[in-house]
């Protein structure tokens, strides 16, 4: 509605009613126009926003929720909880308010932590660097070095590590879908960035928290959204297990864990922690990784191969991204010419030439060089090729040698084009000596 709201409304920015009127707006947009033309993910993202969202950020906003809705059984506390308190015969309502007070920084929280320090990395870099990356990979190795300072004053990296898995399957497959969708932003290279640090120097894999977090923000939401639109999405998990514990299979749960205490009454009052240590020890042996591949069958390799096939995916993404990056650093020194001539000299006559100069042009072209061509690009023009010239020498076979092949072909051009730089640096010697090009 803005700050001018009509008369008689009865609500505020987010939404309302007309007190002379049947009418409900959300968002200033009536919510009788919304019903039957968006969906429910379109309208989550516009009372939170503020706007509709487009095609890719309702695909975005999707994958996130998609990956927060389910509650994978009794051991996540949003989904026991809920489950041991709907034994008691309460309602559905109280049952779901105990699954929130589950919530905290170690579970679910940590989405809204892993935001913050995407922000702050991120907000510490523009006011140090500007609103660009100077070169490719430059935010996400400082995100790297930020990370690794945390690391080093043995603080936590919240949205990284799993209580029960060694490795969350769900970031990795979340990044191979943004790879193809040619997804990219700011948050996304800090992430990638704390993760390969994560990874580096404490063995560390992300979580869901992790990747959500850059997603969210690259959608433009808040930190203060991350842990109500966990919630939100997780309430699903946590309804059907409510309903499953009142109807299924009523006080099962508990009847569950209070059969502990006398049947392994050892176990229950066990040092969970060292128990968890051993657990984790345990899990990483190579022994009992082969086994559990064997007993699991084709199930494990299945998903091994799929992981290895994300990854690789998401490397040569990278990849690309970062070519395609210099390519366009490079192709910012090309200069449109009003001739077809090479960018870094045309041709030209000198002024003082006589007339039988000018009727006895030299076999080979004088070279001008152009305004935009300094030394220290003819410079590192020469050094480029001439590396190349050596790297093409160094793949070149012998038995190669006085047959017109590729690369010979390749190495005749790279000495032709290093000879038209050196003429260049000739005739624009400020700064270059003797006509020679040397490496910035």
């Amino acid at each position: 509605m803005g700050s001018h709201r009509p008369p008689f409304y009865l609500g505020t920015d987010i939404d309302g009613v007309f007190l002379n009127a049947e009418q409900l707006f959300v968002r200033s947009e009536n919510l009788n126009d919304l019903l039957g033309r968006v969906t429910y993910t379109d309208a989550l993202f516009h009372i939170l926003t503020g706007s509709l969202p487009s095609d890719e950020q309702r695909e975005l906003f999707d994958i996130v929720l998609v990956a927060f809705h389910g509650g994978f059984g009794l051991l996540p506390p949003t989904t026991l909880v809920p489950r041991l308190v709907a034994g008691t015969g309460v309602s559905t309502a109280q049952a779901l308010a105990a699954g929130y007070l589950a919530s905290g920084p170690y579970h679910v929280g940590a989405v809204e932590q892993a935001m913050s320090l995407y922000s702050q990395i991120l907000e510490t870099f523009h006011k140090q660097f500007g609103e660009t990356p100077r070169t490719a990979g430059e935010l996400e190795q400082f995100a790297h070095q930020w990370v690794a300072e945390i690391i080093d004053r043995g603080e936590t990296i919240p949205g990284y590590g799993h209580p029960l898995l060694r490795k969350d399957p769900r970031p990795t497959r979340i990044r191979r879908i943004l790879c193809d969708k040619e997804t990219e932003s700011a948050y996304l290279d800090v992430y990638d960035g704390v993760v390969r640090c994560a990874s580096e120097k404490k063995g560390v894999a992300p979580n869901v928290d992790g990747i959500t977090g850059a997603i969210l923000l690259t959608l433009g939401f808040r930190p203060e959204h991350g842990t109500g639109l966990f919630l939100l999405a997780r309430t699903a998990a946590m309804l059907a297990h409510v309903i499953e514990e009142q109807t299924d299979m009523p006080y099962q749960t508990q009847k569950r864990f209070m059969i502990l205490p006398v049947a392994l009454p050892r176990l229950f009052n066990a040092n969970f922690k060292r128990l968890a240590k051993f657990f984790n020890r345990l899990r990483d042996n190579k022994s009992y990784q082969t086994l559990q591949t064997i007993i699991t069958g084709n199930a494990k390799s299945s998903f091994v191969e799929r992981e290895k096939d994300d990854q690789s995916l998401i490397n040569e993404s990278k990849r690309r991204r970062i070519d395609k990056q210099i390519n366009e650093e490079l192709n910012q020194f090309a200069q449109p010419q009003s001739e077809p001539r090479d960018q870094f000299a045309t041709i030209a006559k000198p002024e003082s030439s006589s007339s039988s100069d000018q009727d006895n042009p030299p076999k080979d072209d004088a070279l001008n060089v152009t305004p935009h061509c300094s030394p220290e690009l003819l410079a590192g023009a020469a050094f480029l090729l001439s590396t190349s010239l050596g790297q093409l020498k160094s793949v070149t076979n012998d038995s190669d040698a006085g047959e017109s092949t590729p690369q010979s072909r390749a190495e005749e051009l790279l000495r032709s084009a290093l000879k038209l730089v050196e003429e260049a640096a000739v005739l624009k010697p400020d700064g270059i000596n003797d006509g020679q090009c040397e490496p910035p």
